[in-house]
């Protein structure tokens, strides 16, 4: 999360009418992956969490998701379910055309990612208090 957060902090849009040297293209393949590693990190980390607390692991992620809105480690469930797209989009996606839209994207939702960690930070902390 904080490879991202750093990654997030060097965020400057893409614009797919630019021939960016290697050098340039290495820091949203950067961000890309950092995102991807962060996104599945979160959900595993879920999935894990849900097992501690409900002694059960749901069959969809969306049923997952719920219960981490309810526990009130994420604030949108649709949020998640977009932030899944995009992932599973990042790693398809080599069109130039669709990687401004992309990398937007994962600025955008990095950023709720980063968000919510803190929560689950604070969350983790209280855990191991009781």
């Amino acid at each position: 999360m904080k490879l991202l957060e750093y990654s997030l902090s060097k965020y400057k849009p893409f614009n797919p009418e630019v021939v960016y040297t290697y050098e340039d293209l290495e820091y949203y393949d950067s961000l890309s992956f950092r995102y991807e590693k962060s996104v599945e990190a979160m959900f595993s980390y879920f999935k894990t969490l849900e097992l501690y607390l409900f002694g059960e692991t749901s069959e969809t992620l969306r049923k997952r998701l719920q219960k981490m809105e309810k526990v009130g480690l994420i604030e949108n469930l649709e949020l998640y379910m977009e932030i899944k797209v995009l992932r599973n989009k990042v790693v398809h996606a080599y069109l130039p055309e669709k990687l401004q839209e992309i990398y937007e994207s994962i600025k955008n939702f990095g950023e709720i990612l980063l968000k919510d960690f803190e929560k689950i930070k604070k969350f983790n902390q209280e855990e191991i208090k009781c």
